[in-house]
């Protein structure tokens, strides 16, 4: 009987032993080493201080780029968030996470990257995130704010916001030596409504040479393409093998927005991103608010607008813009975007040429 026990609680024993190793063998998810932010404020939108202690409405995210959820974009795609409101900076590193869906050896692929707040017209926050090192192709990227993210008065936003997206290549050349349009689509990607035009279009013709890129807020205005979600149209322009930390550049802004809609909610945005190896910049350019109804003419005859509301568009004509920032390395990348806020109609355009890379 005793010999019976022992062989008993020796082979319990072994069993016990031989889950145990089951288990060790069993793959197990590790912790990821959290990625570090870089965070920029450019203008008063971002504060470091709960201010607005009359405001108690949670905050808002009323606009994104990319704007529909489980799309596949360009994998130098940035992405941009249009708030109603102020966002107080340190309630941002804990509460913006973005990773590929797809773990690597069990461990979460969590991506670093550059956290920049600009401040629009309205005077509310647009947060772009630019990562360290441009997304890989063919991956899933899922971006996270957490409802921890306080405005400028200390409130939340009531849910987490997710937007999961796809990448995919870009391969259209470099860019160096088209500065002005006049090689075609070299170097040159657009996502929505875009072109590359030729001539005098209505009330805009080129400043430099014969071409000049046009990006829309609408839907087949001047391509074959629609706006991402009827609302944003981006042109990346890049690779460009030099090292950066100024561009200058023409631009014209026209909007069916004009007049109507000045001093709105609807508050159409055009904006540009410069990034590299070595850092990010954003920079908000001008809105329909920010151009008012004494800073825009009528424009007769461009492709596509008005496309809404009465048989007024207005144009701020041709307008330098000259940006400085730190060197972001090379290669390096030039984004340019036009977007509804808050709305998906009444379209906006931005025309640029004769971009200057310092």
């Amino acid at each position: 009987m005793k010999t019976n026990k022992s062989i008993l609680i020796l082979f319990l024993l072994s069993f016990s032993l031989f889950l145990t190793n089951c288990k060790k063998d069993e793959p197990q998810d590790e912790e990821s080493e959290k990625p570090t932010y870089t965070i920029k404020n450019n203008g008063n939108a971002g504060v470091s201080s709960i201010l607005d202690t009359e405001d108690t409405v949670a905050p808002q995210i009323v606009q994104s780029i990319p704007s529909v959820d489980g799309g596949t974009y360009p994998k130098t795609t940035p992405i941009i968030m249009f708030l109603n409101d102020k966002v107080y900076l340190n309630s941002i590193e804990d509460n913006i996470e973005v990773k590929y869906a797809v773990k690597s050896e069990n461990k979460e692929q969590l991506i670093g990257g550059t956290v920049i707040i600009n401040e629009s017209a309205n005077g509310y926050a647009i947060l772009s995130f630019l990562p360290y090192v441009p997304f890989e192709a063919n991956k899933q990227v899922i971006f996270t704010l957490s409802k921890g993210l306080q405005d400028d008065g200390g409130n939340n936003f009531l849910n987490d916001y997710v937007l999961t997206f796809s990448t995919t290549t870009n391969n259209s050349g470099n860019f160096d030596g088209n500065e002005s349009f006049e090689n075609g689509l070299s170097g040159v990607y657009f996502e929505g409504d875009g072109a590359i035009m030729q001539g005098a279009q209505g009330c805009v013709s080129a400043t430099s040479g014969s071409h000049f890129c046009a990006i829309t807020s609408g839907s087949n205005l001047i391509s074959n393409g629609s706006a991402i979600g009827g609302t944003t149209s981006l042109v990346t322009l890049g690779p460009i093998d030099q090292e950066l930390s100024s561009i200058s550049f023409d631009y014209n802004f026209l909007s069916t927005e004009f007049q109507e809609y000045v001093g709105s909610e609807f508050d159409d945005t055009f904006m540009v991103i410069i990034f590299g190896t070595d850092g990010a910049h954003t920079e908000f350019i001008t809105s329909v608010n920010t151009v008012g109804t004494e800073g825009n003419t009528e424009c007769s005859d461009f492709p596509g607008i008005p496309d809404d509301g009465d048989s007024y568009a207005g144009s701020t004509g041709w307008l330098e813009k000259t940006i400085s920032f730190d060197n972001v390395g090379k290669p390096s990348y030039i984004i340019f975007t036009v977007t509804d806020v808050a709305d998906d109609i009444f379209s906006s355009v931005a025309a640029i040429d004769n971009i200057s890379l310092n």
